[in-house]
């Protein structure tokens, strides 16, 4: 995965270099190359991603927990990383405003993405209570 990352890095480097020259003479262009630029290290670093969640898959059902929460997961683990992207995107278009948006909705997403999690976790509250 080291190797991975270096590659990512100066792939991104480069992008970089070239998206700030072009912001001298067409700044609109810039933000495609950025853009572009995100969008190719993020499927470059799918496969990490994968390995990722497959181990946390793993942990998760170690723990014995229903296979619904290990998906809640999950899906909160790939709201997070499409949230970052797009307000990431957001900042470098010069869009600070609408990157905080984009940043707002992803946690609003994760709030209800992790309902079943809260429920399940008042769920089992309840029952110790009604033991002890």
């Amino acid at each position: 995965m080291t190797i991975d990352l270096f590659q990512v890095a100066v792939f991104c480097l480069v992008a970089t270099m070239l998206a700030l020259v072009l912001r001298q003479y067409r700044p609109e262009y810039a933000v495609f190359i950025s853009l572009a630029c995100s969008i190719v290290a993020v499927l470059y670093l799918l496969q990490g991603v994968a390995q990722v969640a497959e181990e946390l898959g793993r942990l998760l059902e170690d723990t014995m927990l229903p296979g619904e929460l290990v998906q809640v997961v999950m899906r909160c683990l790939g709201v997070c990383i499409l949230t970052e992207l797009a307000a990431q995107t957001c900042r470098d278009a010069g869009e600070q405003a609408i990157g905080a948006k984009v940043e707002l909705a992803g946690k609003v997403t994760l709030v209800l993405v992790s309902l079943p999690l809260f429920q399940r976790l008042l769920q089992v509250a309840g029952a110790l209570l009604r033991v002890g």
